[in-house]
């Protein structure tokens, strides 16, 4: 990813904006807690796919690390392998990718990206691509359109079924107006076919606060792309750019239709909501994507699958059976009322808590630091992180974030930092506070240590 110094800041986004991405619900907890129960349910049933395809974004082939081609390849060896051992539909209809596929946009960084889809494609499954920002760095909009041999935009139908794509225009991830005037009436194309039916988009950029880590990389043209998608319940937008990780439940976003975040087959990135590094310790353990499924009913399931694992993702959630699939259902596109990924879920959000009789273990100290590990809390839904806290009377306080590491199969069971920045001679007070993915704190376990 570029550096991006857009233009739609959030102190210069409209006020109608703001409101309209993050929504205003009015849900109570009783009825969020009744939705979330019938879409647990309805997941549960039995689920005939009548359509199906991968999706996935930031693959960014290179020329000098040949390990985004053997994951790509991957990911067309293990959704064909799932398509295949379907009992009733075996079908892997399309493969999409929604950016930032090559590195730098290189000729021969194309070349190994056509190599893979090549090797390893199979007849019937229609390939549809748009570019991101990184394709720009060398051959731009001409080496996209030589080397992939696609139009910058397009709308296909496969099996009835509507997808259609905007690739960055003129740069980074803009969007021009004749694109959005283009977008609508596809749109309203797509619409007037079967309005009941999923709309499947895609673009590089994401619509601003909405999936995860889209207050930090998002497209500088999130407020026109937002009215024109607002206008359709039925849109189920893709969108990449970030590398957030695809089992975070902010993931997937519903305020007016569905936004969807990607993933990455190459390196995680976070929200900068968290500690002091965007990037953590790992990040290249990152290769994700989607299977997306529609039924007759046009319910759409997404389901993530890790290539590292080589198996379909864990829930995050450290109450549920680890073996639970994780699963986000749709259960009708077309009707706001039946979403359950929208805002009121920060509402309803349980807070993390540690087990009784978990405590901090002190492993190391020196005159000016500690080394602590403790066990990880439990939530129902995701443990995001952890607020370190070290005080030493009124005035001596120091502070250290971390992530829980969720994102990494199987999740850590315990987890170790060093805090540095400590006065010696000093008793501390150290408390370990839990965070859920809204930032909600749990009840922290303490302990007392004193420098060397």
């Amino acid at each position: 990813m570029f550096s991006l110094k857009p233009l739609l800041t959030i102190l210069s986004l409209p006020l109608v904006f703001i409101m309209l991405v993050t929504g205003t619900s009015t849900v109570t907890k009783s009825k969020q807690e009744e939705r979330e129960k019938d879409l647990e349910a309805e997941i549960q049933e039995e689920f005939v796919p009548v359509f199906r395809f991968a999706i996935a974004s930031d693959v960014h082939i290179s020329t000098s690390d040949d390990t985004t081609a053997k994951r790509l390849a991957k990911l067309f060896q293990t959704a064909y392998a799932y398509a295949d051992a379907h009992e009733t539909y075996n079908c892997l209809d399309a493969v999409l990718l929604a950016g930032d596929n090559c590195d730098s946009g290189r000729d021969e960084e194309y070349a190994i990206l056509n190599r893979v889809i090549k090797e390893n494609i199979r007849e019937g499954t229609q390939m549809v691509t748009v570019m991101g920002n990184h394709e720009f760095g060398t051959t731009g909009h001409e080496g996209y359109v030589r080397n992939m041999g696609e139009d910058l935009d397009k709308h296909v139908v496969i099996k009835g079924f509507h997808i259609i794509g905007l690739s960055p225009d003129p740069k980074d991830t803009w969007h021009t107006p004749t694109q959005i005037n283009w977008l609508s009436a596809e749109l309203r194309k797509a619409a007037a076919d079967d309005p009941d039916k999923p709309i499947f988009t895609m673009q590089h950029g994401h619509i601003w606060n909405t999936v995860y880590v889209s207050r930090s990389w998002y497209t500088q043209m999130s407020l026109p792309l937002h009215m024109v998608y607002a206008r359709y319940p039925q849109v189920v937008n893709f969108s990449g750019h970030s590398h957030g990780p695809i089992n975070n439940p902010l993931d997937i976003w519903q305020t007016g239709y569905t936004t969807v975040g990607t993933g990455t087959l190459n390196y995680f990135e976070m929200e900068n909501d968290i500690g002091d590094e965007t990037v953590p310790e790992g990040s290249r353990n990152a290769a994700q994507y989607f299977i997306v499924e529609v039924d007759a009913n046009n319910r759409v399931r997404l389901l993530p699958f890790n290539l590292l694992t080589n198996d379909f993702m864990k829930t995050p959630s450290t109450t549920d059976d680890p073996d639970k699939q994780l699963v986000y259902l749709i259960h009708d596109p077309a009707d706001t009322s039946t979403f359950a990924y929208t805002a009121a879920r920060k509402k309803t959000a349980t807070t993390p808590y540690f087990e009784a009789g978990d405590a901090i273990t002190v492993n190391e100290v020196t005159s000016d630091s500690v080394t602590l590990t403790f066990p990880q809390a439990e939530d129902d839904i995701c443990v995001y992180g952890y607020r370190i806290t070290l005080k030493n009377g009124l005035f001596d306080k120091v502070e250290k974030e971390i992530y829980s590491e969720y994102y990494f199969e199987p999740m850590p069971e315990t987890l170790t930092v060093k805090i540095d920045g400590l006065k010696s001679g000093a008793t501390y007070n150290v408390t370990v506070t839990p965070l859920n993915v809204w930032l909600g704190k749990g009840e922290p376990i303490a302990c007392d240590v004193t420098t060397k």
